[in-house]
């Protein structure tokens, strides 16, 4: 043990380990205050220190916030000031005392989620990033309490508990990311959902008159929520049995299976744009698919507007992509245990029940989890809608109810006609319905879901 290591452990023996972060957070809550105070009498006092737009915040501007909200942020300025410094006091005074490190650790992380939302609102609320300084800085208190509680405390599974709280800190850039990318945008729709809003004049608040409006005046909301549940249902069944037929061919010894591998999976990487616009090419009431039905003596179709050849003939293409899932479950089919097939098979088990009894059920958690992902990508589809109608500038009252998907319809009503709020409301009920499906997934799953090694606690 050097030197400078043996000066480090004399000062924690005589300072206690979170001495200095607690010595730290003294000035970050005199900092915190003055932001608040500053932004409360919006006196001059230390505005060269504050940029301008803290102070007129461009939310507030636009009427997408209330301006008594901007005064309540800046009363919650000084209350997360005082409880920094209540946790700067508690490091000092207890910063010897191993029975604290979890309430302090506690502490460090209320403390760490306050400095997240102060950056989100501070990024999406301010006019632009000149704010940004305050809780960056702040970022660097907190992680020092988060270490320093860790290491103190002496309860069993300190060192469990290190590791998580380690790993948490590393975690913090994912934690934003979500934040930032999934959160903030999901509440922020259902906050618009919640007001009359046309492009481009003010909003109003309307609370649920979006919600009560699409259940009972739209007249394409309840036949595209039909359209995008059928098409989701029916995409991924057939698209799980064909994946698992090809994965079984493919995983034969058969010549040439590279390149059959390389022909299947090759649909998956062709942009999406391309490959519908070649299958509505080979669509229309001319192209190659109707010309092979008129050469065997059928009725050529216009399968892009009769009702009912629209989504299978959809569906075809989303499962002639799904290369992707071929290649996992090729994977998966390496994996399954010899022994159990040889075992089965000395005792005269035939090819399928080899199949349904063994391979299906150790495959069941990649069959999970393409189906679950196969399930929230159908029901968010929209690219076909937008590639068969031109653009999506087909709407209105002539465009076929089969390519009428819920998110389409969210796209033109936001984007196209300008109801943001109503869009909004779109939104969230597809959020809804996509969870609600995802926990039936979740529940059945328990009946049939099977692992080798006892699976997840």
């Amino acid at each position: 043990m050097g030197a400078p290591q043996k000066f480090l452990d004399k000062l924690k023996a005589i300072t206690g380990v979170l001495l200095p972060t607690g010595i730290i957070y003294l000035p970050f809550a005199a900092l915190t205050a003055v932001v608040g105070i500053v932004g409360l009498n919006g006196s001059e006092l230390m505005q060269g220190y504050l940029p301008e737009s803290f102070i007129y915040v461009n939310a507030f501007m636009t009427n997408v916030l209330p301006e008594s909200f901007l005064t309540q942020f800046f009363y919650f300025m000084l209350i997360f000031a005082i409880y920094r410094l209540v946790i700067g006091g508690m490091c000092i005074l207890f910063g010897k005392k191993p029975e604290m490190g979890g309430l302090l650790g506690l502490l460090g992380k209320i403390d760490l989620w306050v400095v997240i939302l102060i950056t989100v609102f501070t990024t999406f609320f301010v006019d632009g990033f000149s704010f940004i300084w305050f809780p960056i800085i702040s970022f660097v208190p907190a992680m020092l309490l988060l270490r320093g509680s860790a290491r103190l405390d002496n309860r069993p599974g300190i060192a469990t508990r290190q590791e998580a709280r380690t790993a948490k800190i590393f975690l913090i850039p994912a934690f934003l990311g979500l934040t930032f990318v999934t959160y903030i945008p999901l509440a922020s729709v259902f906050g618009i959902s919640l007001f009359n809003w046309r492009v481009p004049f003010p909003p109003s608040f309307a609370g649920l008159e979006n919600y009560e409006a699409l259940f009972t005046t739209d007249p394409f909301f309840w036949g595209s929520l039909r359209t995008t549940i059928i098409y989701a249902a029916f995409t991924v069944v057939v698209g799980m049995v064909y994946s698992m037929v090809i994965a079984l061919l493919l995983n034969r010894k058969l010549p040439g299976k590279a390149a059959f591998r390389t022909i299947f999976y090759l649909p998956f990487i062709i942009p999406a744009v391309s490959s519908l616009m070649i299958w509505r090419l080979l669509y229309t009431h001319t192209g190659f698919i109707n010309n092979i039905i008129d050469m065997f003596g059928g009725e050529r179709r216009y399968f892009m507007l009769d009702e009912t050849t629209i989504i299978p003939a959809l569906a075809i293409i989303a499962v002639w992509t799904s290369g992707n899932i071929i290649v996992i479950k090729m994977a998966g089919l390496g994996n399954v245990p010899k022994v159990y097939q040889e075992a089965a098979e000395i005792d005269g088990a035939s090819a399928w029940s080899r199949f349904w009894n063994i391979t299906i059920p150790v495959m069941s958690p990649i069959i999970f989890y393409n189906m679950l992902m196969s399930l929230i990508t159908h029901m968010q589809v929209v690219i076909p809608s937008l590639i068969m109608t031109g653009g999506g500038q087909a709407g209105g009252g002539t465009m076929p109810m089969g390519l009428r998907f819920i998110t389409f319809q969210m796209y033109q009503t936001g984007f196209l006609q300008g109801f943001l709020g109503r869009a909004g409301a779109i939104s969230f009920v597809l959020f809804v319905l996509v969870g609600v499906f995802t926990a039936i997934l979740f529940i059945s799953s328990k009946k049939w879901l099977f692992y080798e090694g006892g699976g997840p606690k």
